[in-house]
């Protein structure tokens, strides 16, 4: 290995790790890469590797965000409650299109498997960004007169359906296809945010 390889530290050799990481999951997929892996084409060791990131779940969801499209989650208004519902739900298409469904689906199953479901359903319920687009969409339906409940009113439950209907598709379907959408937004949120 020669010095200035040896040398990286900080971001340089973070950005050396995630490349690699991104670089074998196109080539191997999430089940067959390994950190060994990562740390060979990184010209690295895997303690540099686990300090930042204690598990592959972690590493490669830090390289899909690195490599991912900015996505934006604040959805504009498209003149009613389905068509914005729709328009949040596109909003994701990037991500699918950078990383094969398997992947996805490998990597959302390993995440679930190395955090405790306390934690997760609180990040699905609490912190995540699907959630907090919903707001501005249901307060938009509410002045259209779309549907009689406030932002206020409508059940926790109702409002993080959205988040949970999602990872459902990516663990059942590794993304989210026109058709599940169509069927989410018409047959499933659309009634229960109108009957609320």
């Amino acid at each position: 290995m020669n010095d200035n390889v040896s040398r990286r530290r900080g971001v340089t050799l973070e950005n050396a790790i995630l490349d690699q990481a991104w670089l074998l999951l196109e080539q191997k997929g999430y089940n067959k890469l390994t950190m060994d892996d990562v740390a060979h084409g990184a010209k690295t060791n895997k303690n540099a590797i686990y300090r930042r990131w204690p598990q592959k779940c972690h590493l490669i969801f830090a390289a899909i965000s690195r490599q991912a499209p900015s996505i934006n989650l604040e959805i504009g208004d498209h003149g009613s409650l389905k068509d914005d519902l729709t328009a949040l739900f596109e909003s994701l298409n990037p991500i699918f299109k950078i990383i094969k469904p398997d992947d996805l689906r490998d990597l959302i199953a390993d995440m679930f498997s190395n955090t405790t479901s306390y934690d997760l359903f609180n990040v699905i319920n609490h912190e995540n960004d699907i959630r907090k687009s919903i707001e501005p969409i249901i307060a938009r339906a509410n002045a259209r007169n779309e549907i009689t409940l406030s932002i206020n009113d409508i059940s926790e439950k109702a409002l993080n359906l959205p988040s949970l209907l999602i990872i459902n598709e990516i663990v059942l379907h590794g993304k989210l296809t026109e058709a599940s959408i169509e069927d989410i937004v018409n047959n499933i949120l659309l009634p229960i945010f109108k009957a609320s």
